[in-house]
């Protein structure tokens, strides 16, 4: 998830990111590792532009891009590639030394050892583990999940183990099974749209699992690939979503296309009768109304935050009847009014550098 071009950051804009949004839990458990530092926080809130109101509530997302500037303050404050994640502050330039020594690596096989041990002597823990049984290859992350900043450890080392793992051989990698060690967190509907597949929460270990035939796979990325990778990282690592297609991710891209799709219309593109896919949206958590509703949430998220359109254009834009109707169902996906998304919306009030975020 946090890959750096020379050491430092990119800038980046909403416009380059993905469509999807971000839970507040994310930016949560940011913080309180950022506070292991002492860090007075406000500043890097405001210049997200996330607001008091967005953290106080659990319902909130905030944008990629606005969760990649906080992601990036915080890199800069505590000159620490983990911002105060891992268990030893980590040198900057250290994820692209790992990385250029993965990409000489003949095979999939090969750059998971390597990374292994890359990571036991550059990140100061024990940080994988493998096993394969022939047909099914499991990655062991080894944090215990106790505490919000090794949940957000885990997240961060899972996220870049398989996407990276997929984009060294040039194939997606899909998932067979996702463990993690800790309890379902409020967005747990949200790992299934990173993953393309829902985890197993409270198990002994975190771990991702894939077909063994993909650590055969020659690894085909250079150094000059490498670099262009690194340089529009850590967007892509942090909040790519779809990685794996699902039946929602499709339906998804569908609707995004056209919102004037209906059910019938999604289930004929994807050659499958209308109940038959109720039925395997049901199995991935959702429906055709929960991913319309999405993808509306979203796109107000997104436009808000930008700030140049106005709640009247935006409700007419997004098919509502009237903007009051577009702030009951704003307010109803969020928990908040449309204007606490705004980019002149109050910084963050946070406790002092010290105090507990709870």
């Amino acid at each position: 998830m946090l890959l750096w071009r020379g050491g430092s950051f990119s800038a980046v804009s909403d416009h380059s990111m993905s469509g999807h949004t971000v839970a507040i839990d994310f930016v949560r458990s940011a913080l309180t590792s950022a506070q292991r530092y002492g860090l007075d926080v406000r500043d890097y809130l405001h210049t997200a532009g996330i607001s008091k109101e967005l953290i106080g509530r659990d319902s909130s997302r905030v944008t990629p891009a606005q969760a990649t500037r906080l992601i990036q303050g915080l890199w800069e404050a505590t000159d620490d590639e983990l911002f105060g994640i891992g268990p030893n502050p980590v040198a900057r330039g250290t994820f692209r030394m790992i990385t250029l020594g993965l990409i000489h690596s003949p095979d999939l096989r090969t750059a998971l050892q390597r990374f292994i041990e890359f990571s036991s002597l550059a990140l100061g823990f024990v940080a994988t583990d493998i096993t394969d049984d022939g047909q099914t290859t499991r990655l062991i992350l080894d944090p215990t999940g106790q505490t919000l900043t090794d949940q957000l450890l885990i997240d961060v080392l899972m996220a870049v183990s398989h996407r990276f793992s997929g984009w060294l051989i040039g194939q997606q990698i899909p998932l067979t099974a996702v463990a993690m060690p800790y309890p379902p967190p409020a967005h747990s509907d949200d790992y299934q749209l990173i993953y393309g597949i829902a985890p197993t929460f409270d198990a002994a270990n975190a771990s991702v699992s894939f077909d063994s035939r993909y650590l055969d796979a020659p690894v085909i990325r250079g150094e000059d690939e490498l670099l262009e990778f690194i340089r529009n990282s850590p967007a892509d690592l942090l909040f790519r979503r779809d990685y794996h297609p699902t039946t929602a991710s499709r339906v998804r891209k569908i609707l995004e296309r056209s919102d004037r799709v209906s059910a019938e219309d999604a289930a004929r593109r994807l050659a499958v009768s209308p109940q038959h896919l109720r039925r395997l949206l049901r199995e991935d958590g959702t429906s055709f109304r929960e991913i319309r509703e999405d993808i509306l949430r979203d796109a107000a998220i997104t436009s808000l935050v930008r700030g140049t359109e106005s709640v009247e254009n935006l409700s007419d834009r997004l098919g509502f009847s009237e903007p009051s109707a577009f702030r009951r169902a704003f307010r109803r996906w969020t928990g908040s009014s449309p204007g606490a998304y705004r980019p002149d919306a109050d910084a963050a009030e946070l406790p002092e550098p010290g105090t507990s975020m709870s």
